[in-house]
């Protein structure tokens, strides 16, 4: 992939010596890059693509919440080779401890199985009486970077279990709304600022059947978590090995879903080959994927009819009567 001018200008400003380093120290640099360089290089970057001029920090963050999709769409690639490891300049844009960097994790099964744990311990911290589950691939909606056939892709990574969960989610949701129609009301608290974050308050209204809204969801979403269970053991005990990869591109932006079928294949993943080992191992067959996805929806579908009308025949006024 050739540099972007503006990039390469911004590097040698930054950092002269550069270009002649070899390209372990190159990469080296890339995930441990010193913040006064990383603030350097994105000042030229704006004032040379966006003619937006920052001057501190709190400037550059700001400029950059404030860049509209369009201007994400031009900086993005033109930060790739400055940020991603490898041959495709692979970029995960998730979440590293402070003591960790994309080299860190040679396979993708190191980074999932860290990240996990990771989340695991958090969970048995924040959640009284939670007991860890089995590690059987937890990548979910994992969001990527990288260069594909010389082109920028955004990648999307998911374990197979997981994104047929969300379809069945999805499907499931919308069917429940089909059932008892609602919109979203704001509560009281609704946007209220706590911290750095924001108050999430909205409260389904339903024409007087909230009640019966509220149980269907109980239910839904108790049944779709046995759904992604069992779909995580199932994979888990075929160990197929293989993956999926699905062009998921809309409005004018380049995207893969990469969908793994189990932990074995995510061991045959490494991060700094990341487009060749996936080809390798990819599945060109979607069929029965997608004849999966049909039958777990199917599945869902006839369950949340059976719960509805148990629901509507026995809440009454408001109140359950079990």
């Amino acid at each position: 992939m050739e540099i972007n001018y503006a990039l390469k200008r911004a590097i040698i400003k930054t950092v002269p010596d550069y270009f002649g380093w070899n390209t372990e120290t190159q990469e080296q640099y890339r995930v441990n890059t010193p913040e006064e360089d990383a603030l350097a290089i994105r000042q030229y970057l704006l004032q040379s693509l966006f003619d937006i001029t920052v001057t501190n920090q709190d400037d550059l963050d700001a400029a950059w919440d404030g860049l509209t999709i369009e201007q994400g769409n031009v900086i993005n690639p033109v930060l790739l080779p400055l940020q991603g490891i490898g041959e495709d300049y692979f970029y995960l844009n998730e979440f590293l401890q402070k003591h960790q960097t994309l080299l860190s994790f040679p396979t993708l099964y190191d980074y999932d199985i860290d990240d996990f744990r990771f989340q695991e311990e958090w969970r048995e911290k924040d959640i009284k009486g939670y007991k860890r589950k089995q590690y059987r691939g937890a990548l979910y909606f994992t969001w990527a970077r990288l260069m594909v056939d010389g082109e920028f892709t955004y990648g999307v990574l998911s374990m197979a279990a997981g994104y047929i969960f969300s379809q069945v989610d999805e499907f499931g949701s919308d069917y429940i709304e089909k059932l008892i129609p609602y919109t979203f009301q704001e509560g009281k608290e609704h946007g209220k600022k706590e911290g750095e974050c924001y108050r999430w308050d909205m409260k389904r209204v339903a024409d007087g059947l909230e009640q019966q809204l509220d149980e269907l969801f109980i239910r839904f979403h108790s049944r779709l978590q046995e759904v992604y269970e069992r779909l995580l053991d199932e994979f888990d005990a075929q160990s197929k090995s293989c993956v999926f990869i699905i062009d998921s591109s809309q409005y004018g932006d380049r995207e893969y879903q990469f969908l793994f079928s189990d932990t074995t294949v995510l061991k045959q993943i490494r991060l700094k080959r990341f487009i060749h080992d996936c080809r390798a191992a990819e599945q060109k067959n979607h069929l029965p994927l997608t004849q999966k996805i049909e039958d777990e929806k199917e599945l869902m579908h006839t369950y949340i009819d059976e719960q509805y009308h148990d629901i509507m025949e026995n809440i009454n006024y408001g109140r359950l009567n079990f």
